[in-house]
C-alpha cells in the first residue's frame, strides 16, 4: 500500500524531521497537558501499528518499546510522538527510527514505526599495538562479542585509546576505527570491528628552563617536578616524557615549596611549551616569587572545649616562623592522614564530627599575616546504627567483636579508622576495598549510622616443599584455613569446599619421607567465651 498522509499539515518521514517539528510545536507553545491541541495538528485513535526493518526483536517487543497502544487517542503532530522518539533513542538500540502514518480513515491513523537495529560485535581487531595493550583495552571498553556497536561506543572507544596513551606522552596518537559488516551473517545485522591505532613516538622534555627564581634555586625546583624531567641519558630509571596533566601537577608543587619558604604571593606568571620537533618540546616557566613572609599573631576563636594553651601545642606554629601555607593547612586538616595529629582530628577523635576549623588572615602589614584560627566546634556526635555489609562468607560477629565502634558510643575518627585497619589485618577480607559509609548523619540531633563494606578474599594457605637428603626424599604438604568454621561441620551446605565464616584456623600437616610419615592437625579459636 502506497504511504500517505491525509488531512496533515506536515508529512511525517524521517526521525530528524518528526523530532524536530514535535520539540518546537512543544515548547513554543509552552503547553502544560500532554496531549492539548498543537499548531496544525488534529487528534487521532490510533489503530494499526506495523514494525518493518528490525532483525532480533519481535513487533510487540517494539511496540512494548514505544508505550503506544492500540485505541490511544493522540495529536499528530504532538507531545506524545516527540516523547515516544526520544524513549526509543534513549534505549540505544536503534541507529534510525522513521515513524510514518499510512494511511487516516475517519478519526483513526494507522502508524507505521520503521527502524534499523544497532548492529552487534562479531569480534575486535586491533592493528598498531602489542596484545597485551589489546586485552586491556577490550577488557576497559568491554568489547565483546555481542555488544551494541552504537556511535556513542565508537566515540567513547576512540578518545579512552587516546587518553590512555596520551597520558603515557604519546601525545601524536591517532586512533580510526572501521566497522566492516560480516557477510555470511547479514540476518543477524553483526559487524566486525577494526580498530587501528598509531601511537607516534612519545614526546620527550629536551630542556626546561626556570626564569625569574631567585630564592630557590633550578635545581631545587626541578626537583619538586616529579613527573616532569629533562631528557638525561644518566637518568635511565625515569624516561623524559611530557604529559600535561603531570606538567599541571607539577606546577603546583613549585608554587608549593614557594609557599612552605614563606613566598606566599609566588605564581607563574607564564610557561611557554616550545615545539622542537613532532617528538621534542623544551618548557619556559617564568616565576614571580613575591616577599617572603612570616607568621604574626595567631589567635584562636569559638573554642570552648580546648584552651587556648592545648590548641597552640598541637598545631606548632609560633609567631616569627617563615610562614608556611602547607604546613599550616596540614596542621589543620592533614587529607594525606587520617591518623594526623592536627586540630581537625583532635575534635574528631572527641566527638565533634560537626566541627569545623578555618584560618582566616586577618592582618598583613610589612612582612607579617596575623591569623586568626575560627572554630565552630558544633554539638557531640554518637553512633545509632552500625551495620556491615559484603560479608558473604564471614559471619557477623567475627567483625563485630573487632570494632572499636559501638552503638550509642561517642562518635571517634581514630576509633574508625582503627577499626578498618584491624579488620584489614585479618586476612578475610581485600583491606584496600575496606570502606567506612556514614549515613542518615543527623546535625541536630548529634546521631549518625555507620556501615561497613567488606569485599571477602581468600583466606587459605597451601604449603608445599620438597628436598633431598641423607634419608632421602622429603616431602611436606600443609594447608591452613584461615576462617574456619568448626559449629559448620554437621551442615552439610556450609561445605564450600570446607565450613567457613567464624574467624578458627585449622591447619593439616604431612610430611612423608623414604623412612617415616607423620601428620598434624591443629584448630586454634582466637576468641574464647
Amino acid at each position: 500500500m502506497e504511504k500517505q498522509v491525509s488531512n496533515l499539515a506536515s508529512a511525517i518521514t524521517t526521525k530528524k524531521f518528526i523530532a524536530l517539528l514535535a520539540f518546537c510545536l512543544f515548547y513554543s507553545l509552552n503547553t502544560t497537558a500532554q496531549d492539548l491541541p498543537l499548531a496544525n495538528g488534529k487528534q487521532y485513535t490510533i489503530g494499526d501499528i506495523d514494525v518493518t526493518g528490525t532483525v532480533s526483536y519481535n513487533e510487540q517487543t517494539v511496540i512494548a518499546f514505544t508505550g503506544l497502544k492500540k485505541g490511544e487517542k493522540i495529536y499528530i503532530p504532538g507531545d506524545r510522538i516527540s516523547k515516544v522518539l526520544k524513549k526509543l533513542w534513549d534505549l540505544g538500540l536503534f541507529s534510525d527510527i522513521n515513524i510514518y502514518v499510512t494511511s487516516i480513515e475517519g478519526d483513526t491513523a494507522n502508524l507505521e514505526l520503521e527502524i534499523q537495529e544497532v548492529p552487534t560485535m562479531a569480534e575486535v581487531k586491533f592493528q598498531g599495538i602489542k596484545k597485551k595493550e589489546q586485552q586491556e583495552l577490550i577488557k576497559e571498553n568491554k568489547l565483546t562479542p555481542g555488544a551494541k556497536v552504537t556511535e556513542n561506543l565508537l566515540t567513547t572507544t576512540k578518545n579512552y585509546i587516546e587518553n590512555t596513551y596520551r597520558k603515557d606522552g604519546y601525545l601524536n596518537t591517532k586512533v580510526h576505527i572501521n566497522t566492516i559488516p560480516v557477510q555470511d551473517t547479514v540476518a543477524s545485522n553483526q559487524v566486525n570491528m577494526v580498530v587501528n591505532v598509531d601511537k607516534g613516538e612519545r614526546v620527550k622534555i629536551e630542556d626546561i628552563e626556570i626564569v625569574g627564581n631567585e630564592a630557590l634555586s633550578d635545581a631545587k625546583l626541578r626537583r619538586k617536578m616529579k613527573n616532569t624531567k629533562e631528557e638525561n641519558f644518566f637518568r635511565f630509571w625515569k624516561r623524559s616524557k611530557y604529559i600535561p596533566e603531570d606538567y599541571e601537577a607539577d606546577k603546583q608543587n613549585i608554587l608549593k615549596a614557594y609557599k612552605k619558604n614563606g613566598y606566599r604571593d609566588a605564581r607563574i606568571v607564564s610557561d611557554t611549551l616550545i615545539k622542537r620537533d613532532a617528538d621534542d618540546v623544551a618548557l619556559r616557566l617564568n616565576i614571580e616569587e613575591g616577599n617572603q613572609y612570616y607568621f604574626g599573631n595567631i589567635d584562636f576563636v569559638g573554642n570552648s572545649v580546648y584552651t587556648d594553651a592545648q590548641l597552640e601545642r598541637v598545631l606548632g606554629i609560633n609567631k616569627g616562623d617563615v610562614y608556611n601555607g602547607v604546613l599550616l593547612e596540614k596542621q589543620i586538616a592533614d587529607a594525606s592522614k587520617p591518623d594526623a595529629n592536627d586540630l581537625t582530628n583532635l575534635y574528631q577523635n572527641n566527638g565533634y564530627l560537626f566541627s569545623n576549623i578555618n584560618p582566616v588572615e586577618v592582618k598583613v602589614y610589612n612582612d607579617t599575616i596575623d591569623f586568626e584560627i575560627r572554630i565552630r566546634e558544633g554539638k557531640i556526635a554518637y553512633f545509632n546504627e552500625i551495620n556491615v555489609v559484603g560479608n558473604d562468607k564471614t559471619k557477623d560477629h567475627v567483625i563485630y567483636r573487632e570494632m572499636r565502634t559501638k552503638p550509642g558510643n561517642k562518635y571517634s575518627k581514630q576509633d574508625v579508622v582503627r577499626t578498618i585497619r584491624e579488620l584489614g589485618q585479618l586476612g578475610y577480607f581485600d583491606a584496600e576495598n575496606l570502606q567506612p559509609e556514614f549515613k542518615n548523619v543527623d546535625p541536630n540531633s548529634g546521631t549518625l549510622d555507620l556501615e561497613y563494606s567488606v569485599v571477602e578474599a581468600g583466606a587459605s594457605q597451601i604449603e608445599l616443599q620438597g628436598g633431598y637428603g641423607g634419608g632421602g626424599f622429603v616431602g611436606t604438604l600443609g594447608l591452613s584455613f584461615n576462617n574456619f568454621s568448626l559449629a559448620g561441620i554437621f551442615d552439610k551446605e556450609a561445605y564450600k569446599p570446607l565450613p567457613m565464616g567464624d574467624g578458627q584456623t585449622l591447619s593439616l600437616r604431612a610430611q612423608a619421607s623414604t623412612y617415616y610419615q607423620t601428620y598434624s592437625l591443629s584448630f586454634s579459636e582466637p576468641w574464647w567465651g
